[in-house]
């Protein structure tokens, strides 16, 4: 199934750079603890809203920790970024854009109402936050608690439980700083061995197993003023893997920071980003080969955060290109840049590179070194006497230092 690998909210380990990593590792789940659907009460026709509802639009800064788990484990991080809240004409009726920090960017409101005083939101449960239509599930907002148990090795066992009295997730609004605040929740990182993190509070839950994606806990919410050109935190390249034919989908996995480089929170909807290969040479997904299964109808250099499709998600994209051919995707290293537009003012990170094939700076060699002998490989890892489509070459000087290159002959 593809969840294992991707979504909309791609589960790839992604650690912001603002944050502090409490626990990393392989998280292992009894399938036995699975929340069943109806314990979700997750609705069997799913209507997702996309579009921004009307009303009065409040912006809003987050700060919190949540926990987010994955085939490569689990992750707990401080909350950052913006939450978007819309105000109905009615006086009862409320909009939370993306209300799991988790699944920021990917542009969904889940729906709530207003008490008569004015004081608190409620937001039912069960409400779909995410949904993939190919594979038919989603992620569902549900209210539990966590547990992570350290087994040594660096493996873990994660237990979820959630809790079927609660229905709704309850937010306090203070009357007079406007700050909203998420009831219920506790977490302690620093929980006594065995346990590495003991927390309760909203869940995003997947709908066909009730495996658990995220939950967050201390989550509060400040009202912000209207955003503002600033230059965007560089962002993170965590992993490329190269599918190794033709046919298959090489990937890249990413995180982008939603802070400025004075770690200030910024608008996910006003960021985009970019890939370049090599010699900053930028990448275009063109429509012929990337337009029909994701839903473009151009070329496209600049790709919206939270943007979503056959091969993009929040924090992992596709390829239909391999290193491993006659036309190699690259031969030394894939990067990636953030764009930040506010009133029609564009900064931009540094293009942050991961060195899939390390090369040495022609800065490092030293004038009076020479070449002492150059070896050739196939991506096989087989020596060959001369090149021969695509090549690894090994460069050794005489100072005993090499370099490595890819070539194409």
């Amino acid at each position: 199934m593809k969840k294992s690998l991707l979504f909309i909210m791609c589960v790839a380990v992604a650690v912001s750079a603002t944050a502090e990593i409490k626990s990393v590792g392989n998280a292992l789940r009894p399938k036995e603890k699975a929340v069943s659907a109806s314990v979700l009460k997750a609705p069997a026709k799913v209507d997702i809203i996309t579009e921004q509802p009307e009303g009065t639009v409040v912006d809003y800064t987050r700060t919190g920790e949540f926990m987010y788990v994955s085939l490569y484990g689990y992750d707990t991080e401080a909350q950052v970024g913006r939450v978007k809240v819309v105000y109905a004409d009615d006086g009862k009726t409320v909009y939370i854009k993306d209300p799991l920090c988790y699944g920021e960017g990917v542009g969904a409101w889940a729906k709530g109402e207003l008490s008569d005083d004015g004081l608190t939101i409620a937001v039912p449960l069960g409400q779909y936050v995410s949904y993939n239509e190919e594979y038919d599930y989603g992620l569902v907002l549900a209210w539990g608690s966590t547990d992570v148990i350290d087994l040594g090795d660096d493996f873990y066992w994660l237990d979820f439980y959630p809790d079927e009295q609660v229905t709704e997730a309850i937010y306090a609004i203070d009357p007079e700083t406007g700050t909203i605040t998420l009831q219920g929740t506790q977490g302690d990182l620093s929980a006594p061995f065995p346990y590495n993190c003991v927390a309760t509070g909203l869940a995003g839950v997947w709908s066909d197993d009730g495996s658990v994606a995220t939950i967050e806990w201390g989550s509060t919410w400040t009202v912000r003023g209207e955003a503002v050109p600033v230059v965007p935190a560089n962002p993170e390249v965590l992993e490329f893997f190269d599918c190794g034919t033709e046919e298959g989908y090489t990937r890249l996995d990413f995180n982008i920071n939603l802070v400025d480089v004075d770690n200030n929170p910024i608008d996910a909807d006003a960021l985009t980003y970019s890939i370049f290969t090599d010699q900053d040479q930028l990448f275009t997904f063109d429509y012929d080969t990337y337009g029909v299964n994701n839903g473009f109808d151009t070329d496209m250099t600049e790709i919206p955060y939270g943007y979503s499709g056959f091969d993009f998600y929040l924090r992992r994209v596709y390829f239909y290109r391999t290193n491993m051919g006659e036309n190699p995707f690259f031969t030394w290293r894939i990067g990636i840049q953030v764009n930040y537009t506010i009133d029609g003012i564009t900064n931009k990170s540094d293009i942050v590179y991961l060195e899939v094939y390390p090369q040495s700076s022609v800065s490092e060699f030293s004038t009076d070194k020479t070449v002492a002998s150059v070896r050739y490989y196939n991506v096989a890892g087989q020596q060959m006497t001369q090149p021969s489509g695509l090549t690894i070459q090994v460069t050794t000087y005489s100072d005993g230092t090499t370099s490595t290159c890819k070539v194409i002959k």
